[in-house]
């Protein structure tokens, strides 16, 4: 073979980071006591991110297929942590939000959040994670907005 292998930059380091950092959320999941599923965690984690979003809107963030998200919201509905309402705007839509009871959950996922951050950028000085962040955050609009105009 000639051809010599991609350098990817910035962008396939960044898919490295996402996998690492996800599976690294996940194991912290895990030592935490929450009483859930890690998928059931995660999903009540995003529906903190993204309060309100339709069920599909909300498998589509997660990468994951709606019928496998329907039974994570099944098991956090029957434990009282969510609340699925009928979208005014459509009826056949199905809104997620969170239920006061789910906030001593989300206060332990966040200390799991927190470490993983802390882990991810130890010896990172402020400023240069205030950086980051904002860099990340323009390839984040970026490539929504080539999204929208797909």
């Amino acid at each position: 073979m000639n051809l010599t292998a991609p350098d990817g930059g910035a962008s396939l380091m960044i898919v490295d980071i996402a996998r690492l950092l996800r599976r690294r959320f996940e194991a912290a999941l895990t030592e935490i006591d929450t009483g859930l599923t890690v998928a059931e965690a995660r999903t009540l984690a995003f529906i903190w991110r993204n309060p309100g979003q339709r069920q599909a809107s909300l498998a589509e963030r997660m990468f994951v297929e709606p019928m496998t998200l329907v039974g994570y919201l099944d098991s956090l509905e029957k434990a009282g942590l969510v609340q699925r309402t009928i979208d005014p705007t459509d009826r056949r839509a199905k809104l997620i939000t969170l239920t006061d009871a789910a906030d001593p959950i989300l206060a332990k996922i966040e200390k799991a959040i927190d470490q993983v951050h802390d882990d991810a950028l130890t010896g990172v000085p402020r400023s240069r994670r205030d950086e980051l962040e904002a860099l990340l955050e323009t390839m984040r609009i970026n490539l929504l907005n080539s999204e929208a105009g797909s």
